[in-house]
């Protein structure tokens, strides 16, 4: 359906240029091109399922960013399309370079969107912890996979070290390819996951299971050092904080994993989808979630949000704190419009 929703718009684009007068052969070049990379998202599809591997990855990625820009061609010349009126002789050559040029803005931005990954800032005040600050860092939707490079974690790590986190945490959806070729990668999270003062945690998200490649997820993510919580709770006693680690592919329920005189500790339930569990109610105090990108592209994150029964940040929800993430990475293509990828800093600080 989506493939086909892509070469519509391929061809609304088609017909525009040929009531541009544009010479024949180009259009048809134009459509031709699209058909082929229609055809290879399928193959991709289709083969990922059983020849995964670095090449299926790359080809299917590379084809999506396309479609991503060929859909964003079709507004650009919608819009020009809409300002001019429909008639087809007030359609020239100089509108189809402005539709051009406005697709290639939005093509750069989107991309360069997707890579300018920031911190962003959470102050949540606390009376259960010991000391007077500390501080959580978290990547959500890395997406290990397709073309994603090591130059771009080899910058968002070391932005995440400047932050000095005192526990480091993944929020699912760290794996989404072959691991064969990310071990420079691995080992700046395992550099991170040394440095972090109470540790570092794991957890699994809906990619995990999607696209493991017959890989151990869980025990290359134990390999850097992480405690990889599914449906587990660990203690960090020295800060009187409970950490919840829950499956990815349950509901969940939070009470087979508490205990007497948790009303004292401070509960942190590390979640991929923001969803909470059936039995939440007033019985933590911060869940940690990420899986929507913020929709990735605007509007989709309005659809997300509905979906995922979330909003984007920090938001009150059952007596608790939920932060859904916008996620560090992106899945498919590598763009995103107006929902900024990012690394979640939360600050617990004593009240």
């Amino acid at each position: 359906m989506f493939t086909t929703l892509y070469l519509v718009t391929a061809y609304f684009i088609y017909l525009k240029l040929r009531e541009a007068n544009i010479n024949p052969k180009y259009s048809k070049i134009f459509m031709s091109i699209n058909i082929f990379i229609a055809l290879n998202f399928l193959s991709a599809l289709f083969f990922g399922k059983y020849y995964p591997g670095r090449s299926n990855e790359i080809i299917y990625a590379t084809a999506f960013t396309c479609i991503i820009i060929s859909i964003l061609g079709f507004f650009a010349f919608l819009g020009v399309n809409i300002l001019t009126g429909f008639n087809n002789k007030t359609f020239t050559t100089n509108k189809i370079l402005i539709s051009c040029a406005l697709t290639f803005i939005a093509s750069v931005y989107c991309m360069a969107e997707a890579y300018f990954v920031t911190p962003k800032f959470t102050e949540i005040k606390t009376n259960k912890i010991n000391s007077q600050k500390i501080r959580l860092v978290c990547m959500s939707d890395i997406h290990f996979g397709g073309i994603y490079t090591r130059w771009h974690f080899d910058r968002v790590m070391k932005i995440l070290n400047e932050l000095k986190p005192d526990i480091l945490i993944l929020l699912g959806d760290t794996i989404d390819g072959d691991m064969t070729f990310r071990n420079y990668e691995l080992k700046l999270l395992e550099d991170a996951a040394k440095n972090s003062k109470y540790g570092a945690y794991a957890i699994n998200g809906n990619h995990e299971y999607y696209h493991i490649y017959d890989q151990d997820v869980e025990n290359i993510i134990r390999e850097r050092g992480f405690k990889y919580l599914i449906d587990e709770r660990d203690e960090i006693k020295t800060e009187n904080i409970a950490v919840i680690g829950l499956d990815d592919k349950k509901s969940g329920w939070l009470r087979p994993y508490l205990k007497a005189g948790d009303e004292n500790k401070f509960i942190l339930i590390l979640k991929h989808r923001p969803g909470l569990t059936h039995d939440a109610n007033n019985n933590f105090d911060l869940q940690l979630s990420g899986h929507t990108h913020a929709g990735q592209f605007w509007p989709l994150r309005y659809l997300k949000n509905l979906e995922d029964h979330s909003a984007q940040g920090l938001s009150h929800k059952a007596g608790g704190l939920v932060y859904v993430s916008n996620g560090t990475g992106f899945n498919g293509p590598a763009m995103r419009l107006f929902a900024p990828p990012e690394i979640s800093v939360i600050d617990l600080v004593k009240n």
